[in-house]
């Protein structure tokens, strides 16, 4: 059987979600390590498809908080606009979001980092980082073997440094995709990020991982769970580890709405979150 895969949304919708999730912007100039997470979640609703060429443009909204170690909370807006195109095995990605912060923390590397000892409520928006990324599905799915994709990302400095660190990042993902019924799929992935270190602190390259089910019950539905986790982004401090819920819905041929929450396991990770995502499919 055959999938699609919507990613991370509010960072890779990435991890997808997440998508994928959320960035972080740098640490004020007189903090000399960064503290705690705020990261993306992940929405995979299909595996890959390699029979006809797509396309994806995406817009929405996420909102994280949490403390990430400090004294005062860390607010994030994010209103990412997104485009995917998949085509035969190959997917291209390329997103830029409008983020607002407020509160000491700063995002680095997907997630949130902040002064442990700062009360600062300063708030500060402007065009986010630039991310880039491509994935190749290995093989599709048999009855023995899941469907494997490799992929690769970049994330470009475009975003002023109030809201990044103005370094470029890259990362490396392995991910499964396994069909327990026609109804019920299996889904994670593992990788690696190389964090780009400004001047004011030390950063910390570092594995990603995620994992999830996804439920569709017909061909406009899905309901989904996701894990991610994060390596610690600097040293002394804990990694992020976030759970998302999530649903998504075709409204029309040309329409998709995704909606998810999210939790954190820790202080390092966003107390709560939530956001969605409208997609227009030409």
């Amino acid at each position: 059987m055959t999938y699609r895969i919507y990613c991370a949304r509010a960072a890779r919708l990435a991890l997808a979600a997440a998508s994928t999730v959320f960035a972080v912007p740098a640490l004020a100039a007189s903090a000399d390590t960064p503290s705690k997470v705020s990261g993306q979640n992940t929405v995979v609703t299909e595996a890959p498809q390699t029979e006809v060429d797509t396309f994806e443009l995406s817009t929405g909204v996420d909102y994280s908080v949490g403390k990430y170690g400090a004294l005062a909370d860390t607010s994030v807006v994010s209103v990412p606009v997104e485009l995917k195109g998949q085509f035969g095995r190959l997917r291209l990605q390329a997103g830029v979001p409008w983020v607002s912060i407020k509160g000491p923390g700063q995002l680095v590397g997907g997630v949130v980092v902040s002064d442990p000892n700062s009360t600062s409520t300063v708030k500060r928006d402007g065009i986010g980082d630039v991310n880039v990324s491509a994935a190749y599905l290995l093989n599709t799915e048999s009855v023995a073997l899941p469907a494997f994709e490799l992929g690769a990302g970049v994330k470009l400095p475009t975003a002023k440094d109030t809201i990044g660190t103005g370094e470029t990042d890259y990362s490396a993902t392995l991910s499964a995709y396994k069909s327990l019924s026609s109804t019920v799929m299996l889904f994670g992935s593992v990788g690696y990020s190389w964090l780009g270190s400004p001047a004011a602190y030390q950063l910390k390259d570092g594995i990603t991982a995620s994992g999830g089910l996804n439920l569709r019950p017909d061909e406009k539905q899905n309901y989904g769970v996701s894990v991610s986790y994060r390596e610690p982004v600097a040293e002394g401090y804990a990694g992020q580890a976030v759970v998302s819920p999530y649903m998504t819905y075709r409204v029309s041929k040309g329409l998709g709405l995704t909606l998810y929450g999210m939790a954190g396991f820790n202080d390092a990770s966003p107390r709560w979150g939530a956001g969605l995502r409208l997609s227009l499919f030409p």
